[in-house]
C-alpha cells in the first residue's frame, strides 16, 4: 500500500490537501466562466474576476503547502464565495450591480458553491490529520471528482446567457409631470371608432333578462383593431429593476389611509419618486370624496360600465380619455365602487393614460418607481347599450367572447386606493378585473396573489 504524506523543502505536502486545492481551483474556474456571462454589469465581473485569482491562485499554493496560514487563506478566501453565494439566493447584495436581487440556485453556482466548500472542509481535515499517512488513491479521487463537478458545472452553462433582472425597454412619449403630479401629453389623441355588432345580450354575469342593442361606437386606441372572437396582447413577463427591487423588500404591503404614509424600507424607490407617490395619494384622499355618492358622480357626468356584480362596479367619464391628463386627482377617468347589496362605498379611481401611450412608457414607469404598476385589460367583452359601453362578461379559455365583442386592450391604467387595501395604495383588483402588465401576474407588485 502506498501512501503520500511526505516533507518536500520543509515543506509538510498533505494529499488531503489537493482535495482542497482543486476543490477551490475547480470553483475559481467556474467564477471565471461567470466573468464573461456577466459582463453587463462591471462591478460583478470584477467580483467575479477576483474570485477567479484568489481561488485558482490558493488552490496552487494548497496543493504543495499544508502550513496553518494557508489552511486560513483558503478558510477565508471561499468562505467569501460560500457566504456570498448564500447570500445571493436568500436576500441580494445591495451593493453589488446584478446581484441586488435574490436568484434562484443555478446548477453552475450552486456546484461552484459546494466545491469552494469542500476546498474549506478539505483543508481542515489535511491539517487536523496531518500526522496521518493518507492513501495515494485519494489523489486520483480528488483529480476526477473534483473535475467532473467543474465540467457538469461549465456544462450547464453551455449557450446559456445569465439572466438577471434588467429593466425593460422603456418607450418614450413625450410625457411630462407637472408640479402639482399630473402626467400630461404633449397632445391628445382622437378617438377611434370600432363598431360592435348588433346582439341581443344578457345582463352581465347574473340574470338571463336580455337588452336588444344596436350598431354602436366605443372609443379604442389607435393603431389596433377590433375583434370580436380572440385578442393576442404580448408582453415581456418582466419586472423592471426598481420593482423587483420593491418586491424583495416587501412590496406590496397593507395600506391604511388612518396611518401616515410611509415608503421606508422599500427598494427600488428614489426620495423624489416616494414623495410623488405620497403626494398623489393625499391628493386622492382630498378630491375623491366628493363623489362619495354615486348620484353626485353621474351629475358629473360619470356612467356605470356594468360590473357590480363581481363586487366592484366602475363609473367612467369617457370625455377624459383623450384629454391628455393623468393622475390628476380633481378629474379621475374612472370611479371605483365597492358593492355590497344595495350599498355602494367609493374605495378607489382609476387612472387611465392617453390612448396610444405603451405600459413601457418611461414616464410611467418611472413616476413612482418600484411603488407603482402599471397594467391593461384584455379580456373583458363589451356591449354598448343607449350609447354606454358595458361589460357583459369575459373570456373564455379560448380566448374568445360568447357574448358581445372582445374590444382593444386599451391605455395603461393603475388604481389610487382612498380606502385600506391589503395590497397598498396602488394595488390593481384582481380576479378578471387584473389585467394584465409588462410582467408575470406571480412577479408583479400590484397584486397580492391570493384571495382576501
Amino acid at each position: 500500500m502506498v501512501y503520500f504524506s511526505h516533507m518536500t523543502d520543509g515543506v509538510n505536502v498533505d494529499i488531503r490537501m489537493r482535495w482542497a486545492a482543486y476543490a477551490s481551483i475547480g470553483a475559481g474556474l467556474i467564477h471565471g466562466v461567470a466573468v464573461g456571462l456577466h459582463a453587463d454589469h462591471e462591478s460583478l465581473a470584477r467580483v467575479f474576476m477576483a474570485l477567479t485569482f484568489v481561488q485558482v491562485g490558493w488552490g496552487i499554493i494548497a496543493i504543495s503547502r499544508l502550513q496553518w496560514a494557508v489552511v486560513l487563506g483558503g478558510f477565508a478566501i471561499n468562505g467569501t464565495a460560500v457566504v456570498g453565494w448564500i447570500l445571493t439566493r436568500t436576500s441580494g447584495i445591495s451593493f453589488i450591480s446584478g446581484l441586488e436581487i435574490a436568484e434562484k440556485p443555478q446548477p453552475a453556482d450552486t456546484l461552484g458553491a459546494l466545491l469552494a466548500a469542500a476546498a474549506i472542509g478539505a483543508s481542515l481535515w489535511a491539517w487536523h490529520r496531518r500526522d496521518v499517512p493518507a492513501k495515494e488513491t485519494l489523489h486520483l479521487n480528488a483529480v476526477y471528482l473534483c473535475s467532473a463537478i467543474t465540467l457538469c458545472a461549465l456544462w450547464s452553462v453551455t449557450g446559456h446567457v445569465h439572466a438577471h433582472v434588467q429593466d425593460v425597454a422603456l418607450t418614450d412619449s413625450g410625457l411630462i409631470v407637472t408640479a402639482d403630479g399630473v402626467i400630461v401629453s404633449p397632445s391628445t389623441i382622437a378617438p377611434v371608432e370600432i363598431s360592435t355588432s348588433t346582439s341581443t345580450v344578457p345582463a352581465l354575469l347574473s340574470t338571463s333578462d336580455s337588452v336588444a342593442t344596436k350598431k354602436k361606437t366605443v372609443i379604442a386606441s389607435p393603431s389596433t383593431v377590433a375583434n370580436t372572437t380572440t385578442t393576442t396582447v404580448n408582453h415581456s413577463h418582466a419586472l423592471t429593476t426598481a420593482q423587483a427591487l420593491a418586491a424583495a423588500s416587501g412590496w406590496p404591503r397593507p395600506y391604511d389611509p388612518a396611518y401616515p404614509i410611509d415608503f421606508s424600507g422599500i427598494g427600488g424607490v428614489t426620495a423624489e419618486q416616494a414623495a410623488r407617490a405620497t403626494a398623489l395619494i393625499q391628493s386622492a384622499q382630498r378630491d375623491l370624496p366628493k363623489y362619495a355618492k354615486v348620484s353626485d358622480a353621474e351629475k358629473n357626468g360619470y356612467v356605470s360600465i356594468g360590473d357590480g356584480v363581481t363586487g366592484f362596479e366602475h363609473y367612467m367619464k369617457y370625455s377624459l380619455l383623450n384629454d391628455g391628463r393623468v393622475l390628476d386627482t380633481t378629474a379621475p377617468e374612472s370611479l371605483v365602487y365597492e358593492v355590497k347589496g344595495t350599498v355602494k362605498t367609493l374605495v378607489s379611481a382609476m387612472f387611465i393614460a392617453n390612448p396610444g401611450t405603451l405600459l413601457t412608457d418611461t414616464t410611467l414607469v418611472n413616476y413612482a418607481g418600484g411603488l407603482m404598476q402599471w397594467h391593461v385589460h384584455s379580456n373583458l367583452c363589451w356591449i354598448t347599450v343607449n350609447g354606454v359601453p358595458k361589460v357583459v362578461g369575459v373570456t373564455n379559455a379560448a380566448g374568445a367572447c360568447s357574448v358581445g365583442a372582445l374590444q382593444p386592450a386599451g391605455a395603461p391604467m393603475v388604481h389610487v386606493w382612498i380606502s385600506s387595501h391589503v395590497c397598498g395604495p396602488f394595488a390593481a383588483l384582481e380576479g378578471n378585473a387584473a389585467g394584465v402588465a409588462a410582467a408575470s401576474d406571480e412577479e408583479r407588485v400590484d397584486l397580492c396573489n391570493k384571495d382576501h
